[in-house]
Order: C-alpha cells, then sequence, then structure tokens
C-alpha cells in the first residue's frame, strides 16, 4: 500500500464515521435532544479527523514521496473494518434503532483497529513536521491527537448517562485498554 493510499483509506473511514454519527444525531435525535447533541459532536470530531488527514498530506506532500510503499503501518484488517462499517451504515437506514443500538454502532465502529491508521499517519504527518521545521504546525497535531483521547471518553460518559447498559458501559469502558 502507498502512503497516498493510506491517506485515501483513512480520510474514507474518517469521513463515513462523521456521515453515520451524522445520521444517529438525526434519528437518536428525537428520542432525546442529549442524544442528538452527543451525536452531533461525535460527527463534527470526525470530519475534523477527515480534515486532518488532509491537511496532514498536504503537509507530507513537501517532504515525503506519497507513492512510496509504506513500511511500519499497523497490522490492520481493513477488509473487517469497511465490513463492519458498511453492516452499520445499512443498519442505520434499514432497522429502527434505539439509543442502546446507537451505542452499540458506535462501541463497535470505535474499537474496530481504524483509529491506528489515523495515528499511524499522524506520525509521518509529525515526521514531516520536523523535517519541513516547521514547529509551529506541532500545537495543532497535538490538540487533535488530544481529541482522539476525549473522543472515546465521551462515548464512554454517554453511554452512562443515556444508555445506562451496563453491557454498554463495560464494552464503552474497554475501548480506554484497547
Amino acid at each position: 500500500m502507498t502512503l497516498n493510499e493510506v491517506f485515501d483509506t483513512c480520510k474514507d473511514l474518517e469521513l463515513r464515521h462523521a456521515k453515520l454519527y451524522a445520521n444517529l444525531s438525526l434519528i437518536l435525535g428525537e428520542l432525546d435532544v442529549r442524544a442528538a447533541t452527543f451525536w452531533e459532536n461525535m460527527s463534527t470530531q470526525e470530519w475534523h479527523h477527515f480534515i486532518m488527514v488532509d491537511f496532514g498530506r498536504s503537509i507530507c506532500e513537501k517532504t515525503v514521496d506519497l507513492d512510496q510503499i509504506v513500511e511500519g503501518l499497523p497490522n490492520l484488517n481493513l477488509d473487517q473494518i469497511f465490513e463492519i462499517l458498511e453492516r452499520n451504515e445499512k443498519r442505520v437506514f434499514t432497522e429502527e434503532l434505539d439509543l442502546n443500538d446507537g451505542f452499540e454502532i458506535a462501541i463497535e465502529l470505535e474499537g474496530t483497529e481504524s483509529d491506528s491508521l489515523y495515528i499511524y499517519l499522524t506520525s509521518i504527518v509529525i515526521d514531516s513536521i520536523n523535517e519541513g521545521n516547521q514547529p509551529y504546525l506541532m500545537e495543532r497535531l497535538q490538540k487533535i491527537e488530544k481529541e482522539m483521547v476525549s473522543h472515546h471518553t465521551e462515548l464512554i460518559d454517554a453511554t452512562k448517562k443515556l444508555s445506562r447498559n451496563p453491557d454498554l458501559v463495560r464494552k464503552a469502558n474497554a475501548l480506554l485498554h484497547h
């Protein structure tokens, strides 16, 4: 896989996550306004990840050959990640969902290794920033890395508050140890 393909794959994953969470906001927001706000925030965070990946590609274009075959890519089962995403996208449009279903979907998506791809690209971008001597860009990356952790924490908190399902709360908590 080339670095360009990794960027494209990651952008696709982040955009599809953002759209799925936006749809959950529309669907589940009717059940609870707090749920609408939560899913909207999740969607916005995924959208920010999408923008960051695109921004990162722009940074890397100046210092890295994007057509190079990548080495050190995390051991990911991309087929499985896309299968889980596709199954849940279909679910959102074909099933009658409740709040627990929404949290189940989010926990499953966030439990995939797709974040590993994002983190891998972040490390490439950091190397490119250092090589290009652009330390002012590092602050922006560090902010986004902090958001990645809070993303899972917010999912756990919302699962506790809105779902109150002990099994889902346990599964959400497991994301921090993933």
